[in-house]
This record gives structure tokens, C-alpha cells and sequence, in this order.
């Protein structure tokens, strides 16, 4: 199945989605059938390991509604990855 992302933050150090983030473009991503946000996520190494998530108040939105870590994405879904930052 395929996804799209749309947060370029997420995707602009792995390697194979670059490319299609830097030109502004939302990334496409093959998963298997029943895979979930977790899983999309540890697709993405840009993000960090899997134990440091929580830590990272990491916030997915799947078709504009915020999702857990265990639901399971569908074909087509449009995904938004969130980590809030500061600054000083």
C-alpha cells in the first residue's frame, strides 16, 4: 500500500524520500498491507529511534484526525507528522 506525507521535516534525511521533499513535494511511502503509524515511523530514521517517540511528543494525523501509534493506515491515507520545537 501506499501513503503520502506531507511533513517535510520528517522525511528530509532519509535518503530514499529526499529528493521528493526538497523539491516541495509530498513523499510517497510503500508499507505492507496492515502496517501502522509505528511502522511508518520507523521507516523514517530522520525522526530518531523508536524508545525516544514519546519523549518527542511525537503527533500523527492521519486524514486530518490525530491518530495513535497503533492504528492501522490504509491505502491512500495523507499523513502529517508533528514534533513540537522551541526556541530561545
Amino acid at each position: 500500500m501506499e501513503v503520502t506525507i506531507r511533513s517535510s521535516f520528517a522525511v528530509g534525511s532519509t535518503k530514499h524520500l529526499a529528493q521528493s521533499s526538497r523539491l516541495g513535494r509530498e513523499a510517497r511511502v510503500e508499507l505492507p498491507d496492515g502496517a501502522t503509524v509505528l511502522d511508518l515511523l520507523e521507516t523514517l530514521p530522520s525522526i530518531g529511534p523508536r524508545e525516544q517517540f514519546d519523549d518527542m511528543m511525537i503527533t500523527v494525523f492521519v486524514n486530518g484526525k490525530l491518530c495513535g501509534f497503533d492504528h492501522r493506515l490504509r491505502h491512500g491515507d495523507l499523513i502529517d507528522i508533528h514534533i513540537p520545537v522551541s526556541g530561545g
